[in-house]
């Protein structure tokens, strides 16, 4: 993890935010490129002759792929970005947000501000178990 991609001095509120602010524009790209793809096919077509429809199916071909890797960043962001905000409030004094990073990869040790609890917060989400079949 880099810094940007981290909680640490600027503190865990400011992060997230940063966080939801670059998810949302990677949103925007993808559908900037979704713009771009119904334009191109609408405006160029593929009924030309030569070799006008060649490329633009090469064109189509390189907007979707960005526009797919512009939703799967802006998914993977705001999951992270999510998971981590679902545990950034302190059990014994319900502060949210008011902690300081202890360490970060991908678990935040967080140290509350208010009272010194600590707790480890995952970047993963807890899914549920699997319902177990008890025949």
């Amino acid at each position: 993890m880099n810094s940007r991609s981290s909680p640490g001095r600027s503190g865990f509120r400011r992060w997230y935010e940063r966080q939801l602010f670059e998810a949302f524009g990677w949103l925007a790209v993808c559908l900037l490129c979704g713009v771009v793809f119904a334009a191109v096919l609408e405006f160029v077509g593929l009924s030309t002759p030569g070799l006008t429809p060649i490329v633009t199916l090469v064109v189509l071909y390189l907007v979707g792929l960005a526009g797919v890797a512009a939703w799967r960043r802006f998914w993977s962001m705001l999951s992270r970005a999510q998971a981590f905000a679902e545990g950034a409030t302190c059990a014994q004094c319900g502060g949210y947000g008011l902690f300081d990073v202890i360490f970060h990869d991908e678990a935040i040790a967080a140290n509350c501000r208010r009272c010194g609890n600590r707790w480890i917060i995952s970047g993963k989400r807890a899914e549920p178990d699997p319902p177990v079949d008890r025949r």
